[in-house]
């Protein structure tokens, strides 16, 4: 599959590893629309950052906690552009909280966002692929979904649900939609974190530093290319999960 021309909407897209993979995939030539929820202004920029790449962009505000949000979404860009080749589901919430203070609202809205807004994404695109000759779909995990946390269980279970609907999803969608994930580790300083304990992280990994969110977009990248893979995962995390 190549990207020059292709229509990809991300969602999430607005700032971090969503706007890395924005940027790789319009570096690409794909067209590129993109969701925020309450990151306006720093979806202006990116978008303003796709279009200087020559290509179109498409900023679209989204609460994906709410499906009928999910199918506007997609109806925009299938109405705006007439086509969607490939879909990436970043948009993602993270968590850090003790099992014993995780709130049943804490539960739901992570888990809404995490993997219910991911599965209404892939059956309103998927929809609109099947009846227009195929696509592919990457969905943005991380190492939570194979390596079990105390302070963010509900998180963790959250993505590990999305790694089963990528499995699933895969099988259903086959032979005319590919749907495969990428699972970050290190790859984004949290925000609250100081540079020196960010670096110190990398110590312990076997490759020996940290990672960057465009080693994350390279694989989204490379996904939405390859079109003998369905079903898959590929790791971005130096190695750290190969630690027990």
């Amino acid at each position: 599959m190549q990207l020059q021309g292709t229509a990809m909407l991300v969602t999430g897209g607005a700032h971090r590893v969503g706007k890395a993979i924005a940027l790789a995939l319009a570096q690409e030539g794909a067209h590129v629309a993109f969701t925020y929820n309450v990151s306006e202004a720093a979806a202006q920029e990116t978008l303003i950052e796709i279009e200087t790449m020559g290509v179109r962009g498409l900023s679209i505000h989204c609460d994906q906690t709410k499906p009928d949000q999910i199918q506007s979404v997609v109806d925009e860009v299938t109405g705006k552009w007439g086509r969607l080749d490939g879909l990436v589901n970043s948009a993602s919430i993270w968590q850090e909280k003790p099992m014993f203070e995780i709130t049943p609202m804490d539960w739901d809205m992570t888990m809404n966002v995490n993997a219910r807004g991911p599965f209404f994404f892939i059956h309103w695109a998927a929809k609109w692929m099947l009846e227009h000759g195929g696509g592919s779909i990457v969905n943005i995990i991380d190492e939570s979904a194979l390596k079990p946390n105390i302070n963010h269980i509900h998180h963790g279970a959250s993505k590990t649900a999305l790694w089963m609907l990528t499995r699933s999803c895969a099988l259903t969608l086959a032979p005319s939609i590919r749907v495969n994930a990428v699972l970050p580790g290190a790859v984004l300083k949290p925000p609250d974190w100081e540079e020196d304990r960010w670096q110190s992280l990398g110590k312990n990994i076997p490759l020996r530093r940290v990672g960057d969110s465009i080693d994350v977009a390279h694989a989204v990248v490379y996904l939405m290319k390859e079109d003998y893979i369905t079903g898959q995962s590929i790791v971005v995390d130096g190695g750290s999960t190969l630690r027990t």
